[in-house]
């Protein structure tokens, strides 16, 4: 049997069998995080409008170990409720607008050249690690103000602490507070730099501003460079993987490129790089014969809404002339991502560059071709080879 836990490595590697295996229960027990999973399309999309839900970690049952480690990764407005969120979020919504991001497309499109020329015209490329993961580290270092050359050490603390903030086990560990005092540390100078004179970025727009103390200033630059960076990361990595593993589709869009910005929509209904969103309920209710009390965690399993064959008839095929897509890859209410038009367009020009730079590609025949990465809530690749000429 199939089970829906943080710690299993099957599930780890691919969660879609415990949640189609498990969907007509509508709730499970969460084992890691304390609380419950939830499995049914439409109680997700209720529960993620829900006004009677909340997601401030101090509305929530104390004990809860996902409690202890959100109040440790202090996630700004990833979890948190109106009226701060709203005074928050109000502060950076302009610099994510649709006409803001388009502003960036030929800067994009520049950082994506200069990737794609370090790789070789032939061979075996690790895409993952040398195309998919450097590109949006560095749009997202760009776009916050953070120096090129710290990006790598940037990389790993981001990765560190990533892996930890949904995986109570680790969010106490010695790396995981040793990268998230890094990254605060680098915040913080940054900001009194700005004061001092101009900042390039989001961090000097931050302070320019004046709406935010210094500590809610680090908060959200330290969020939003770890959402910013793997989610587009797992969103081109997952994107390549489904091409180069549904051939037929792969050739659809070489034959028409304007089908790119579908194939990465194909792609965060199919196969999301984030799995799940956290609501509280501040209010007791029933849910499919189980009572719930209020400040219990719900971890509403967005990605089971994209294979759910109610709503995407043959949910497990990756195809690209859907005449509709259902899908929560970036949340909803209050909390609906603020950076995602950034991130579709970021994949849409990696995707669409990469296929202008080489005329073919294939998953590599090498031992181990891809590899997932284990991170609690993500999903996306580490390793992921192609043959390319």
């Amino acid at each position: 049997m199939a089970v829906v836990s943080l710690t299993d490595p099957a599930f780890l590697l691919d969660p879609y069998p415990a949640i189609t295996e498990h969907r007509h229960e509508g709730v499970v027990p969460n084992d890691v995080q304390g609380g419950w999973w939830v499995l049914d399309s439409q109680t997700i999309w209720d529960l993620i409008r829900d006004p009677h839900s909340a997601s401030d970690p101090e509305l929530a049952d104390p004990d809860a170990p996902i409690t202890k480690a959100f109040k440790q990764a202090r996630l700004s407005i990833f979890y948190m409720d109106p009226p701060d969120h709203t005074r928050i979020r109000g502060t950076i919504k302009s610099e994510f607008t649709p006409r803001s991001v388009a502003g960036l497309e030929s800067s994009i499109e520049a950082t994506a050249k200069t990737f794609l020329e370090q790789l070789p015209d032939r061979g075996v490329i690790d895409v993952a690690a040398e195309y998919g993961d450097a590109l949006p580290m560095a749009v997202m270092s760009d776009f916050l103000g953070v120096e090129p050359e710290r990006r790598d050490e940037f990389r790993q603390w981001t990765l560190t602490r990533i892996a930890g903030v949904f995986d109570p086990t680790k969010s106490t560990t010695e790396s995981f507070l040793t990268s998230s005092r890094h990254l605060r540390d680098y915040f913080a100078d940054r900001i009194d730099a700005a004061r001092k004179g101009p900042i390039s970025g989001l961090v000097g727009a931050l302070v320019e501003s004046g709406n935010l103390s210094d500590d809610e200033m680090v908060d959200l630059l330290v969020v939003m460079l770890g959402a910013g960076i793997i989610t587009t990361a797992d969103l081109i990595g997952n994107t390549l993987h489904a091409l180069v593993t549904h051939p037929t589709e792969l050739e659809r869009l070489r034959d028409d490129p304007s089908l790119t910005p579908v194939a990465v929509e194909e792609t965060l209904r199919y196969d999301s790089p984030a799995l799940s969103a956290g609501r509280i309920l501040t209010e007791e209710r029933e849910m499919f014969g189980h009572r719930i009390l209020a400040g219990t965690w719900l971890r509403l399993m967005t990605a089971a809404v994209g294979r759910d064959p109610s709503r995407n008839p043959d949910p497990d095929t990756y195809r690209l002339d859907r005449d509709e897509r259902d899908y929560l890859a970036f949340g909803g209410g209050l909390h609906h991502c603020v950076g995602l038009h950034l991130g579709k367009l970021e994949a849409a020009i990696a995707l669409r560059m990469l296929l202008g730079r080489y005329s073919s590609i294939a998953l590599a025949d090498v031992d181990e071709p891809s590899s997932r990465r284990q991170i609690p809530g993500f999903r996306g690749f580490s390793r992921l080879m192609l043959d390319v000429g």
